[in-house]
């Protein structure tokens, strides 16, 4: 069977995977079909959003150039590669990198290859999001504690011990 090498419009597919650092396990999953670059970043246009404290707005990038792909270095605080800061890094095989040395760590891959994440786990398999959090039943909850006696109870005693806190 002859193997698909895509060309530069024929891209074909690679999944990025945000990983949670204790656990090794993927947090999120991004799939790309032909999509010849992909920007990550904290910004809302990149198409890896990633919020976390040492990304930059537009951090990183992975091109696609001459049948391999490139991961580019834009933000301040760099990109790690096998413990090394790099600028640009030519992507031969399935790469872990973090982004910063403190930041988040990412797992690249092409959609062929099979990611080695332990027996139980099929990363193809999990959601986008592990989670949604329910912004309207957030906002109701908050307000009945803040508007409740305890909270308000709170609140009067804390004022209380600023008060004596001046005071003396």
């Amino acid at each position: 069977m002859k193997e698909f090498i895509p060309t530069d419009s024929e891209v074909g597919e690679v999944v990025l995977q945000l990983v949670d650092s204790s656990s090794g396990r993927p947090i999120k999953a991004w799939t790309f079909k032909n999509q010849p670059e992909i920007t990550i970043g904290r910004s809302p246009d990149q198409l890896v959003e990633i919020s976390d404290p040492y990304v930059s707005r537009s951090h990183a990038r992975l091109d696609y150039r001459d049948g391999k792909w490139i991961l580019v270095s834009l933000g301040r605080n760099g990109v790690v590669v096998a413990n090394q800061l790099v600028t640009d890094y030519p992507v031969e095989v399935d790469i872990s990198f973090r982004l910063g040395k403190e930041g988040p760590t990412m797992l690249f891959r092409t959609g062929n290859a099979q990611l080695n994440l332990g027996a139980t786990i099929n990363s193809d398999t999990l959601p986008e999001f592990l989670f949604q959090l329910d912004e309207q039943k957030l906002h109701q909850e908050v307000g009945e504690i803040s508007d409740g006696d305890y909270f308000q109870n709170l609140q009067a005693k804390a004022e209380n011990m600023r008060r004596n806190r001046k005071a003396d």
